[in-house]
């Protein structure tokens, strides 16, 4: 499998979730799979995370490159179609940032419209349900252990609560282990 990373920036109040992120790749790793990491090069409002107060400007790919592993790269410069699936590792990034962005977007369109697999994890679930239908996945969410996925199959969108249903890393490694194993064994 071909993945792409998609990264809002660098900690969970204003961007991605470090730990997800780490985790993600270490999966992705595990498994030999192929991926790229993508953040979209604009400037917003960042969080200071020991106080929660508004902090300043920063830029999303900047901030995104801190755990990129030196291989980030702009969205809007990438070819989506050698791509396999989309990975959304959480953070309020994705929707602070991103809910809006037409980069965003048309590489979820890209996504769908193909059938291509979109693996959520934690607020990646309600950024997908304020782009893409209100209702995705709600009640198989709510029922989830923090080592559990779930899919929707006419979709093919992938959902693991990680770090909203526990505080353990190995818990969410786990979730984020099976999610990933099922959308390569599964996609189109």
């Amino acid at each position: 499998m071909n993945a792409l990373v998609l990264l809002a920036g660098c900690g969970l109040g204003d961007g991605s979730c470090v730990e997800e992120v780490i985790l993600t790749y270490t999966v992705l790793d595990k498994y030999g799979h192929s991926y790229a990491i993508a953040a979209v090069d604009m400037d917003v409002p960042s969080v200071d995370h020991r106080t929660e107060a508004p902090g300043p400007e920063r830029n999303v790919l900047t901030e995104s490159a801190r755990i990129g592993r030196g291989r980030i790269q702009e969205l809007s410069a990438l070819d989506l179609e050698p791509f396999d699936a989309l990975l959304l590792p959480g953070g309020i990034g994705l929707i602070s940032n991103y809910r809006h962005c037409p980069q965003v977007l048309s590489c979820l369109d890209h996504f769908l419209r193909r059938g291509k697999p979109i693996g959520a994890m934690c607020a990646g679930i309600d950024f997908l349900r304020m782009t893409i239908g209100r209702d995705l996945l709600l009640e198989e969410a709510a029922q989830l252990s923090p080592r559990g996925f779930c899919r929707d199959a006419e979709k093919n969108i992938y959902y693991t609560p990680a770090f909203r249903k526990s505080q353990s890393c190995y818990d969410v490694l786990l979730g984020i282990d099976g999610m990933v194993s099922a959308m390569a064994s599964l996609r189109p």
